[in-house]
């Protein structure tokens, strides 16, 4: 566990030096310089009550003599009031500017090094939510690691005093120390402990609190008056959150009232000591004054280490969980946008070739069992079945986002093990059944489709159009330039489902890619419409390989050929013509929605 911090201050120390080394040097040698202000201002002090006491007790000398120390003792002050202004505003102003963003962008691009299976994992997604919410947990470590080096060289400067005025003072002024130091490392492994328990209780918690400032949610929340049962799910979920928090407060604070009652014991006891030195004539009178002030100061750095050690710790186990985080994804390339992929293909084989396909999502129930299939260059397939059938899986599979639990596959003769990770998506247009909504003008949301040409306002004008959605985006009053959604913008337009289907299918058109695929494409659209639109696509396609997906069968038809999945197995391949002789499963689902076509 020692071995495991260790490691995780050096990684957060070597990601300060290279996001900004100026900053990190400059930090370490403020706060040495201030550190060591009170040593040298209870030096000053004592100088100036040694001459004091010399001067009322023989009237030897002027008072001018020690205007000097008098001076360079208000301005020592001065400076120890300002220090701690510059460390707390101004210096974490700097320090976030210099760590804060460049965490969260090494955060991201690990984020992004991640596979999609990874991503789709629980755990992953705890691990990557905990990583993500405290990302300015580095900043918080060498803050409060700085802090805690500036506390220990104001000890040693302090002790150091202390000896040079009385070794009982020094004696005193260690016992102290040790004592507070150890109460206060036991009560931070004990606060170590909840903070595994509390990540996921922080997810679920925010989950109902953000859903509270849903646009999506909004209009349920009123229509089924569902807000007194979402209050009471947010209270419960944060319920336990606030039952620690409560308890370790309580800890804190009872920890605070202990090490003051320990301080003011050592305190009256160091007094009382002295006073007898004093009466024996083994110590000046003078000194009885620094040695209290003294006492103050160590109190002070003290309390500094405390909640030093305390925060640092919280601070650290964020950053362990980063580090590990990160280091998973070292090594991992990131997506190319302009990746080169030379491979040899066997242009007579199919396109797409599996065997014995079987896959399955965080090693549950099988999705694809025994799935083997051949797609030919510009062939259009129509992949149909019932909801959770494995359509959606099986693209996955065939694009590389997944990789398979057993089977092969093959692109043109090569198998899958042999391509880059990003050699299918390079190659492929895509439709998802599930897609963001990106809060940006219609333009750039289509030209995301080709990001090397993101700001092609001919190819962009010419997706549109093979998408369908060019009509309706016309009739804006800011065209092209309209935003989608209100959600950044208050500008912005809040497009029908329909809508942002099309503009999310011209998304697809939008890269020109040989193969095609469209997901549910025309879900939110009714039979009629769907089939319109599938007609639509496959007037576009322009000859490309297209895969075409939906559990409504009708627009199965318009392609070459149906392949129909049932239970993560091929059921049936065909076409429409030779499935509904067969009078299989096909022809079932087709004679069961003929009714929506019969118009």
């Amino acid at each position: 566990m020692a071995l495991q911090k260790l490691k995780a201050i050096g990684w957060a120390f070597s990601l300060a030096w290279r996001f900004n080394k100026v900053v990190l040097v400059g930090w370490l040698v403020l706060v040495a310089v201030v550190s060591i202000l009170p040593a040298i201002a209870l030096h000053f002090n004592r100088e100036i009550i040694d001459g004091l006491n010399v001067f009322v007790a023989t009237g030897d000398g002027l008072f001018g003599d020690i205007l000097p120390l008098i001076i360079v003792f208000g301005i020592i002050t001065v400076l120890i009031g300002l220090s701690n202004r510059i460390n707390s505003d101004m210096l974490y102003q700097v320090l976030q500017h210099s760590y804060r963003f460049a965490m969260a962008e090494l955060i991201n691009d690990s984020v992004q090094k991640c596979t999609t299976e990874e991503l789709l994992k629980r755990e992953a997604s705890s691990e990557i939510f905990g990583v993500a919410i405290h990302r300015n947990s580095i900043l918080y470590l060498l803050a409060d690691l700085f802090s805690l080096f500036g506390n220990v060289v104001s000890t040693v400067s302090l002790l150091f005093i202390a000896f040079s005025l009385s070794q009982s003072a020094l004696i005193f002024a260690v016992i102290y120390l040790a004592v507070i130091i150890t109460v206060n490392m036991r009560f931070v492994k004990k606060l170590r402990s909840t903070r595994y328990k509390v990540r996921d209780m922080e997810r679920l918690a925010g989950h109902y609190e953000e859903m509270a400032f849903s646009q999506e949610f909004a209009k349920e929340l009123r229509v089924f008056k569902s807000r007194g049962t979402l209050l009471k799910n947010w209270r419960k979920a944060y319920a336990p959150i606030y039952d620690i928090h409560i308890k370790n407060t309580a800890a804190f604070e009872l920890r605070s009232l202990a090490n003051s009652v320990v301080f003011y014991v050592f305190l009256t006891a160091i007094i009382i000591y002295m006073l007898s030195l004093v009466s024996r004539g083994d110590l000046a009178a003078a000194n009885l004054l620094v040695i209290y002030t003294l006492c103050l100061n160590v109190r002070s750095v003290s309390e500094g280490i405390a909640h030093s050690i305390r925060d640092s710790d919280g601070a650290l186990h964020y950053v362990e969980q980063q580090r590990a985080f990160v280091k998973k994804t070292e090594g991992r390339s990131m997506p190319s946008v302009t990746a080169e992929h030379d491979i040899e293909t066997d242009e007579a084989a199919p396109l797409f070739r599996t065997e014995d396909l079987v896959y399955s999502y965080n090693d549950d129930k099988i999705v694809l069992d025994g799935i083997s299939i051949e797609i030919n260059k510009g062939e259009i397939i129509a992949l149909v079945g019932l909801n959770g059938s494995g359509k959606s899986t099986l693209v996955g599979n065939l694009m590389q986002l997944y990789k398979p639990k057993s089977g092969k596959r093959f692109y043109q003769g090569v198998d899958y093990d042999e391509l880059d990770p990003g050699f299918m998506k390079d190659r492929t247009g895509v439709f998802f059944q599930q897609y963001y909504k990106f809060h940006v003008p219609i333009w750039e949301y289509v030209g995301y489709g080709d990001i090397n040409n993101v700001d092609d306002m001919p190819n962009i004008k010419r997706a549109l159009e093979k998408g369908g959605a060019m009509g309706f985006v016309m009739k804006l009053p800011l065209g092209l330039d309209s935003f989608n959604g209100k959600t950044v913008e208050k500008a912005g337009v809040e497009f029908s489902g329909g809508e942002r289907q099309k503009l999310a299918v011209s998304r697809a058109h939008m890269s020109n890619k040989q193969i095609l695929v469209f997901d549910e494409p025309a879900s939110m659209l009714d039979p009629i419409a769907e089939l319109e639109q599938f007609t639509h696509i496959k007037e576009k396609l322009e000859g490309n390989t297209a895969i075409l997906i939906s559990h409504r069968v009708g627009f199965a038809r318009l392609a070459d050929r149906i392949i129909v999945l049932d239970g993560g197995k091929v059921a049936e391949v065909g076409t429409h013509n030779d499935l509904m002789k067969r009078e299989g499963l096909y022809a079932e689902f087709f004679n069961e929605q003929a009714q929506w076509y019969k118009a």
